[in-house]
């Protein structure tokens, strides 16, 4: 429940949030950690507490950084899937240009039902987290429609050849996204993040300051600083759900572009082939 909520509400609103109750955590732990351990008994230990905290927040930072630009990297990744998948039908489409007109016709109907498949039905079950199977369908019909074309001349047998390479290279392509749809951080690391950012905020109760105020804001700002970053992990955690998220422009620019392509129809006919 706590996951469907933070990606169907904006970023800045359960970001906020976030941020907001790690500062407010964190100050109210102060105040009670104030209360029960001696201002002068912290402050005798302050080299020995400043050191702790040195090596802690390191490891901490170094861990947390790793995290985040592990996690940026899958984003970038799913990004360029997307990317590849809709090259991969724009090159179908394009090379249906030296075909007949019926049987290139055949072809890019099966594309324009793929696209309009996957934007319109599998990108919505996408945001939601959920792997879609639509789009096979729309796949097989355009792959039956490319086996079983009846090449009349040489060029045709090349253009038939490289439909069906440029096919395969786009179900692997759809299959590398529908895997990254269901990608995101294991919950051992999410647990880590977690008990990392608290052990790293909990240490600085250890300081004896002069005044407590500056204190209480110090420590704010700590638990304040390892929210945003942890906040940039969750909104880039599934790459296809929430407000930052990879949206289908691929596709649809490459659908759009289709408008300006002739066809064999306005081509000079092949040639047939003549047998040796």
């Amino acid at each position: 429940m706590i996951t469907g909520w933070i990606y169907s509400t904006p970023t800045w609103i359960w970001g906020t949030l976030l941020v907001g109750l790690a500062s407010l955590s964190a100050a109210a732990g102060l105040a009670l950690f104030h209360r029960l351990v001696k201002i002068d008994l912290r402050r005798a230990h302050n080299e020995l507490a400043g050191f702790i905290v040195a090596v802690i927040s390191v490891t901490y930072a170094v861990l947390l950084a790793f995290i985040a630009v592990a996690t940026w990297e899958s984003y970038s990744r799913a990004q360029d899937i997307v990317d590849t998948e809709a090259d991969y039908v724009g090159s179908i489409y394009r090379d249906t240009q030296g075909l007949p007109a019926s049987m290139g016709q055949s072809i890019r109907d099966d594309l324009r039902t793929y696209v309009n498949t996957v934007v319109n039905d599998e990108w919505p079950m996408q945001r939601q987290g959920r792997t879609p199977d639509r789009g096979w369908r729309a796949l097989r019909q355009l792959h039956s429609a490319i086996v079983t074309m009846q090449p009349q001349t040489m060029g045709e047998e090349v253009i038939q050849a490289e439909l069906l390479r440029t096919l395969n290279e786009l179900y692997s392509a759809r299959a590398s996204r529908l895997s990254a749809v269901e990608g995101h951080i294991p919950d051992i690391v999410w647990w880590i993040i977690f008990i990392g950012g608290a052990l790293t905020t909990g240490f600085t109760y250890l300081f004896g300051f002069h005044d407590f105020r500056m204190h209480m804001v110090m420590t704010m700002a700590v638990a304040a600083s390892l929210a945003l970053v942890v906040v940039l992990i969750v909104a880039l955690d599934w790459p296809f759900r929430g407000e930052v998220s990879i949206s289908p422009d691929a596709f649809v620019k490459t659908e759009r572009s289709w408008g300006d392509l002739p066809f064999s129809n306005q081509l000079p006919a092949n040639p047939p082939r003549t047998g040796s």
